[in-house]
């Protein structure tokens, strides 16, 4: 039995890519947007992190997973992936425009019901999607969500300057007076055309210290998974949606304790969300399941991805329909 649990991780962490896989597209607005199926069975939607996190790894480990179980429809989320060349503002970015796109996308597939699989930003996501659209979600899968409320969103900011050193916070005010000459859509645009440009790679090592105080042991950071993450990212959502969450209150803690929607939390004990962020989860989601990884931050599948994958095939295996 241990042998084949071996097995099934070495084949989960590979980076390969799924066959059978479809690039397709649809509209909101004037806008194109894309997302990728793979697999067979009921529709799971699954939601990238950020926002403005490229839908690959660890993304595709997670489909070769559960594509047996689901038609698993990767969204490329505006801003992101394929859908990253949209005006990114105010107006184009919000929670509301976001979760639009998966209503539309929703109606395009001709869905009746979905699933949605959403990994810190995406989880966000995906509550907000079934707080508001409820009689089209069968289930919820929240991997180290952030929060329903605006009144947890500071304790990421927090937790994470208190896990670095005075050294690594002086460093971090250095760089970021090197790039902060440009703007952040300029330098979205440097890295990709001139990642050796003075003011990128300033910026690329602001990020690598940014992304030590979101792992519990920093042995596990891939030198290739973080340049991929650099580069593929498109940073500038963030600010945009933190500003949205804190500015407008955003809560929709109310509505998903009106939800009868079966539910997996799971989260690294260590994730600098803090696992207040994950009982409000909990505590909202009636019909919620949640299970720990110790020893684990905020990127689960770096750090943890056998227990990681034990705990989602085994609620999967229970659930999926």
């Amino acid at each position: 039995m241990i042998r084949f649990y071996l097995f099934i991780v070495l084949v989960l962490i590979a980076y390969s890519r799924s066959p059978g896989q479809t690039v397709k597209s649809y509209t909101n607005g004037t806008f194109k947007l894309y997302y990728e199926e793979f697999g067979k069975g009921p529709a799971l939607y699954i939601l990238s992190g950020g926002p403005g996190e490229a839908p690959d790894h660890p993304y595709r480990q997670i489909i070769d997973s559960l594509e047996s179980f689901y038609t698993c429809i990767l969204i490329h989320q505006r801003g992101s992936g394929k859908s990253r060349n949209i005006p990114i503002n105010e107006e184009t970015i919000t929670i509301a425009n976001y979760t639009q796109d998966i209503e539309l996308l929703r109606k395009e597939r001709g869905d009746k019901k979905i699933s949605l699989l959403g990994v810190s930003w995406g989880g966000l996501l995906a509550m907000n999607y079934a707080a508001y659209h409820p009689e089209f979600v069968s289930n919820l899968i929240l991997v180290c969500s952030a929060p329903p409320s605006y009144t947890l969103w500071h304790f990421l900011y927090d937790n994470q300057y208190a896990r670095r050193s005075k050294v690594e916070l002086d460093s971090m005010d250095y760089l970021q007076e090197i790039f902060s000459v440009k703007t952040e859509g300029e330098l979205d645009s440097l890295k990709r055309a001139n990642p050796l440009n003075n003011e990128v790679v300033a910026y690329k090592n602001f990020m690598a210290i940014h992304v030590r105080a979101m792992y519990y042991d920093r042995t596990k950071i891939s030198p290739e998974y973080f340049d991929q993450l650099f580069y593929n990212f498109n940073f500038q959502p963030i600010p945009i949606i933190d500003k949205e969450v804190v500015e407008t209150k955003w809560d929709i803690t109310s509505r998903l304790k009106k939800l009868r929607i079966p539910a997996l939390i799971v989260y690294g004990r260590q994730d600098d969300q803090g696992e207040s962020t994950f009982y409000l989860q909990k505590e909202c989601l009636k019909f919620s399941e949640m299970h720990v990884i110790e020893k684990c931050g905020h990127e689960i599948v770096e750090e943890q991805p056998a227990e990681f994958f034990r705990i989602l095939l085994d609620y999967v295996s229970r659930t999926a329909k």
